[in-house]
């Protein structure tokens, strides 16, 4: 007989037939404890720079008690090659099958950067105005070997916003591909195609787009009501519909055309599932930008931004874990969590959900 919460997550279509998932892996989410597939969801930074340090080492207990679901790096762990391919490998070792992530778009956005002996990698616009499609493909393959090679599996890369010179964010530094959504979706392509090749997954972002905005979410909120388009939301249509988007990153903005009780688009259900899921018919994973942002920081506590994320939609929830460190960040995760299934306000089909699609993106790069 098949149980109550495996005929729901047939009914939701996330199973075989709707997401291409194996018997093998299926069984594996109904066989694992509640506990794990909630801290599958959590990726999570650390304080250190090298192997050595007591945050890795935290960390790599964490990993190995399958407590998280992979590791975000940032710029102060990046401080050197080997500080950081350490680090990498310590992580890996505790668990094969963990996410390692890090930004790696190009230009003003690349982590592993040319002044720790990684080839350069040119801005977005810098790319779309001297390469075809094609021709960046050949960059970013390079880019992706020496990516995976120094440990990585995770980029938090492309950037699918349109370009405008006034946005103090994307546009100032070039991180997009142009304004015409075809064109960002083709040099897009190209990029989640030559790391998916070499074994990385990619994170779209910013959902439902960022390059019109007037602010910083990395300060505070940012409300793209009044200067978002319908048109931003092209790129991402296209790359949904060509099949090259596996995961999707929210930001951290406000729009009230969609969802008019203005909350973020973090925590926001009509957003993430009628907008994203719903009218652009995506069914990958979809991933929050860092809930340790002022943004979210600022105004929710650490549980109510997790739940509200969980509740919105989202599947991996990133938390740096850097303004306020707690080492027992997962432990309260997995707490915080298991006592909202407890009181009716989530329920463990909803982890099932998320432990399928997130169960599918490992699949795609060898990591089931």
């Amino acid at each position: 007989m098949v149980s109550l919460d495996r005929r729901k997550l047939l009914q939701s279509g996330l199973a075989l037939a709707g997401l291409g998932l194996t018997p093998s892996a299926f069984a594996q989410i109904e066989d694992s404890p509640l506990a794990e597939k909630i801290g599958q969801m959590l990726l999570m930074g650390f304080i250190g720079r090298e192997a050595e340090t007591d945050g890795a080492v935290i960390v790599a207990e964490h990993l190995a008690a399958r407590r998280i679901g992979g590791v975000l790096f940032l710029r102060h762990n990046v401080r050197s090659r080997e500080g950081a391919e350490s680090s990498a490998r310590l992580f890996a070792s505790a668990d094969p099958k963990a996410w390692m992530a890090i930004d790696q778009e190009g230009g003003l956005v690349q982590r592993l950067s040319r002044d720790l002996g990684y080839s350069p990698i040119p801005r977005a616009m810098q790319v779309a105005e001297g390469r075809t499609p094609e021709g960046a493909g050949e960059l970013y393959h390079q880019a992706a070997e020496e990516f995976r090679t120094a440990g990585f599996n995770m980029n938090l890369a492309p950037v699918a916003d349109v370009h405008d010179p006034d946005n103090a964010v994307i546009g100032r530094h070039g991180r997009a591909y142009g304004t015409d959504g075809e064109q960002i979706a083709d040099y897009a392509s190209a990029f989640i195609d030559a790391f998916e090749a070499e074994g990385a997954v990619c994170a779209i972002k910013h959902f439902p787009g960022h390059g019109r905005s007037r602010g910083d979410s990395h300060d505070g909120f940012v409300d793209i009501t009044h200067t978002w388009s319908e048109a931003e939301l092209e790129p991402f249509a296209q790359l949904i519909n060509r099949g090259r988007a596996h995961l999707i990153m929210g930001g951290h903005l406000t729009l009230e055309t969609v969802d008019p009780s203005g909350v973020p688009v973090t925590f926001s259900q009509p957003t993430l599932e009628g907008l994203l899921r719903g009218r652009l018919g995506f069914t990958g994973a979809i991933m929050t930008d860092d809930l340790d942002m002022a943004a979210i920081r600022n105004n929710y506590a650490q549980r109510e931004a997790v739940l509200r994320s969980i509740e919105a939609g989202n599947d991996i929830i990133m938390m740096s874990n850097s303004a306020r460190p707690d080492p027992e960040l997962p432990q309260n995760f997995i707490r915080w969590v298991t006592e909202a299934i407890a009181e009716g306000r989530l329920s463990e089909h909803r982890i099932n959900q998320s432990a399928a699609r997130l169960a599918v993106l490992k699949q795609r790069v060898g990591l089931a």
